[in-house]
């Protein structure tokens, strides 16, 4: 048995980026910001943060992009992809989590109205693993 499965939860370093496929498709991609501590073994506590690229598709991608900015928290459930492309005459080589489930953190304190704190989940409508649209160029 194979499982590609990654739960995230962290806030988006810049503003997603929405963008449409030659085909019409919408597509977003963001970075977010997943913080984490250790300890060295001196007994130090160092922090740290993973910035990880995602994408969405379809009307998530679109919701993502309306309702979320710079320093929102979001959880994110999806499967890890490795694609390749051609830049300037050099192959470069990409993993990136393709998202499938996204919830919406709480809004910060000055953006929130009292009563709207409320999380939400925005649920794609297709990204099983055998999805090979997830695949197009733009």
């Amino acid at each position: 048995m194979n499982i590609n499965r990654v739960i995230l939860s962290g806030n988006l370093v810049r503003d997603p980026e929405l963008r449409y496929t030659q085909s019409g498709r919408p597509v977003a991609n963001f970075t977010i910001a997943v913080n984490r501590q250790y300890r060295t073994a001196s007994g130090d506590l160092v922090k740290s943060a993973d910035f990880l690229r995602v994408v969405a598709w379809g009307k998530q991608a679109e919701n993502i992009a309306e309702y979320l900015g710079k320093g929102r928290s979001i959880t994110v459930e999806g499967r890890l992809a490795s694609r390749s492309y051609e830049s300037n005459g050099q192959r470069r080589y990409i993993t990136e989590v393709v998202a499938q489930n996204v919830t919406f953190g709480p809004r910060p304190r000055s953006e929130a109205e009292p009563e709207a704190e409320a999380e939400v989940a925005v649920e794609s409508e297709v990204t099983p693993a055998t999805d090979t649209k997830a695949e197009e160029t733009f």
